[in-house]
C-alpha cells in the first residue's frame, strides 16, 4: 500500500471516530464514498438527528468542505458561516467539527436555496431573494 493511501484511510478512519466522539448519538451516518486514488477524494454524510439536517464533509486534493443542507435541500457552507483552515490534518478536521457543533447548537443560520434560476436566502423559515451575490455570509 501506498503511503498516500495509508494517510488518507487514516484520515477518513478519524474523521468518522471525531464526528461519533463530538456527536455521539445526535448523528448517523449516512454515506460514506471513498475514491482516493481520484485525488483523494472523498466524502462522509451523517443526518443530524435534533435538526434534521444532512451534514456532509468532503474532501478532494486535501482540502475539505463541510456542508449543511435542511430538510427541502437548502445549504449552507459551514467555511461561510465561521472560518477554520480547510487544509487535511487531523487539527483542521477536529477544530472544524468542533466549530460544527456549536453553529449547529446555535441554530441561528440561514440556508440558501436555488428555485425557478434565482437565489434565496432562507432564515428562521422565512425567504429573502438575494440580488447581490456579494452579500452572502
Amino acid at each position: 500500500m501506498q503511503p498516500g493511501k495509508k494517510r488518507y484511510k487514516y484520515l477518513i478512519s478519524y474523521v468518522l471516530s471525531a464526528f461519533k466522539e463530538t456527536f455521539g448519538g445526535e448523528i448517523v451516518l449516512i454515506l460514506k464514498q471513498i475514491s482516493i486514488e481520484h485525488m483523494g477524494y472523498f466524502k462522509i454524510q451523517y443526518k443530524y438527528l435534533p435538526l434534521q439536517y444532512d451534514i456532509v464533509f468532503e474532501n478532494e486534493r486535501d482540502r475539505f468542505v463541510i456542508d449543511i443542507f435542511d430538510e427541502e435541500g437548502a445549504r449552507n457552507s459551514l467555511f461561510r458561516i465561521t472560518k477554520f483552515n480547510n487544509e487535511l490534518a487531523v487539527e483542521n478536521i477536529y477544530e472544524s467539527i468542533v466549530k460544527l457543533k456549536k453553529v449547529l447548537e446555535e441554530g441561528n443560520m440561514c440556508f440558501y436555496i436555488q428555485q425557478n434560476e434565482k437565489l434565496y436566502r432562507k432564515f428562521q423559515g422565512e425567504y429573502k431573494r438575494v440580488k447581490n451575490l456579494y452579500k452572502l455570509r
